[in-house]
């Protein structure tokens, strides 16, 4: 569990975000190493506590004190694949598809190529343009 501080507008628990890095107010900001500096870039956390300290943000105003773990992300796998409990090493399916309504789960944000994860569950079928057996996934990074 890694403490950040975050817009006291979405502070609720289950509340999932991606870390997409400082903004430019961040600069030179006291607080910058416990909010931003301990979060990783690119990953998606879920909120799991609030705390009731409130801090001054040069970007939302009132930043809250807050408990987030890394969250799970939904991704496509092939279903062959997809066994609930199985550790793999996470590959994006390569698609050039952009406006298939499934392509941002074939390249789903908040994983890299390369990540080991965990499968969680499996869902159902996932309509593929290119004819792919696919399935809808739930993913979980598993620290080395």
């Amino acid at each position: 569990m890694r403490v950040t501080l975050m817009d006291r507008r979405y502070a609720k628990r289950g509340y999932a975000f991606i870390h997409y890095g400082a903004a430019e107010e961040c600069e030179g900001c006291r607080l910058s190493r416990v909010c931003v500096e301990n979060l990783e870039k690119g990953r998606k956390y879920r909120v799991v506590a609030v705390r009731e300290r409130l801090h001054s943000c040069a970007l939302w105003g009132e930043a809250v004190v807050v408990e987030v773990e890394e969250a799970e992300v939904e991704a496509s796998m092939e279903k062959k694949c997809a066994l609930i409990g199985a550790t793999i090493s996470f590959e994006p399916l390569a698609c050039d598809r952009v406006l298939c309504s499934s392509h941002p789960l074939c390249l789903p944000e908040g994983l890299e190529a390369g990540d080991r994860v965990v499968v969680l569950q499996t869902g159902g079928r996932i309509e593929c343009e290119r004819g792919l057996a696919l399935v809808k996934v739930a993913l979980r990074r598993v620290k080395r």
